[in-house]
């Protein structure tokens, strides 16, 4: 009886098994972008990567920065339907929509760039790896 992958490797955390995509580029010009945890062979030179190499503390403080960036404008857009469904109850539905869209305009103008700015300065302080091929 043979072993399955998941039997063989030890399960992984579903915070680094949804993390993103490792890109890998190999000495021939073949690139591809794996999830981590899985092996890579270039069809054109045979040569094997195995991205488990990553340390997966440091891969895993990706996702968490990652997820810690998503959520402002998660709750910025959670906060706009709530004020659409208020003033819609209120029985304002056009006042609910202007103010939405000043909303929406002052985000996509002042804060967003600046959201933005600060997420790439977090990902840019983050560890990178050069894998070496099995």
């Amino acid at each position: 009886m043979t072993k399955t992958r998941e039997e063989i490797e030890p399960a992984l955390p579903r915070s680094v098994r949804h993390g993103p995509r490792i890109t890998l580029t190999c000495e021939c010009g073949e690139r591809t972008y794996v999830h981590y945890g899985e092996r890579w062979t270039c069809p054109k030179c045979r040569r094997s990567w195995n991205t488990r190499r990553i340390p997966l503390e440091q891969y895993a403080a990706i996702r968490r920065t990652q997820l810690r960036y998503r959520r402002i404008p998660i709750a910025v857009s959670v906060l706009a339907l709530v004020c659409i469904i208020a003033f819609i109850i209120v029985g304002e539905p056009f006042s609910g929509l202007i103010l939405v869209a000043f909303a929406i305009t002052a985000w996509s103008m002042f804060a967003r760039p600046f959201h933005r700015r600060r997420y790439r300065e977090a990902l840019a302080k983050l560890p990178s790896w050069e894998i070496e091929p099995d």
